[in-house]
């Protein structure tokens, strides 16, 4: 039968914590360390009482540690991402000691807070790929061949992703721009007059090409029957 008992631990800050320690048949199994009492006292109470709620509807424990599940996982996923092995040994060798159930998503959202000072994609891949993985441990759930307890509802997704944000704002130098004249002047022709026209009205490649075409058409029609007015501000 599963019990717990409290012990009191005083740090050397002078700080006092409270480890909550989870025994079987007199042999301890599980700890957790709080700063206050009653959270240990509330934490065990709640250990104790879904142990006794599995046993009663026999439901096995979970024994399936993250590591194991990792490497099932990898024999099992036939994928082309080059980067995927990469993420799988980043993810294991911070919870490959973690027992699926023990994975939650503050535990998730803590283990990611490093990645949150990297690019937003950065911090989504690394979710998307725990993910997957627990997504395979909820497919062995799933599967009545397997004995052994694995994850009923993975975690991931009660964990939000970061926004990505893929615009991307870019401006010619005062340094620049001269540059890019030269070379345009260098290739000559129309090209020169182009880039010009881009950098003085702001047209787009579009806009260019078509006030082109009708002048094209002007010089050699002398007539437009459909005439467009078009009206550029420049500064």
């Amino acid at each position: 039968m599963l019990n717990f008992h409290i012990i009191k631990v005083d740090l050397k800050n002078g700080e006092t914590r409270y480890r909550t320690i989870l025994t079987k048949s007199g042999k301890g199994i599980k700890t957790k360390t709080f700063r206050r009492k009653q959270d240990a006292r509330t934490w065990g109470n709640r250990a104790v009482l879904d142990a006794q709620e599995y046993e009663a509807k026999g439901i096995k424990p979970c024994t399936v540690k993250f590591s194991r599940l990792a490497d099932e996982y990898m024999q099992w996923w036939t994928g082309k991402d080059h980067d995927r092995v990469r993420l799988v040994l980043w993810w294991e060798h911070r919870l490959g000691k973690s027992l699926l159930s023990d994975i939650t998503p503050e535990l998730i959202r803590d283990t990611l807070k490093p990645k949150k000072s990297q690019a937003p994609a950065t911090y989504n891949k690394h979710l998307a790929v725990l993910s997957a993985i627990l997504d395979y441990a909820t497919l062995q759930q799933e599967d009545d061949s397997v004995l052994e307890q694995y994850l009923d509802d993975n975690p991931c997704k009660r964990v939000r992703s970061l926004k990505v944000d893929n615009r991307i704002v870019r401006y010619l130098s005062e340094e620049e721009k001269p540059r890019l004249l030269k070379a345009a002047k260098a290739i000559g022709g129309k090209f020169y007059l182009k880039v010009l026209m881009a950098l003085t009205t702001g047209m787009r490649k579009g806009a260019i090409l078509t006030s082109i075409r009708a002048w094209r058409c002007w010089r050699t029609l002398k007539t437009v029957r459909h005439a467009i007015r078009r009206f550029l501000m420049l500064l």
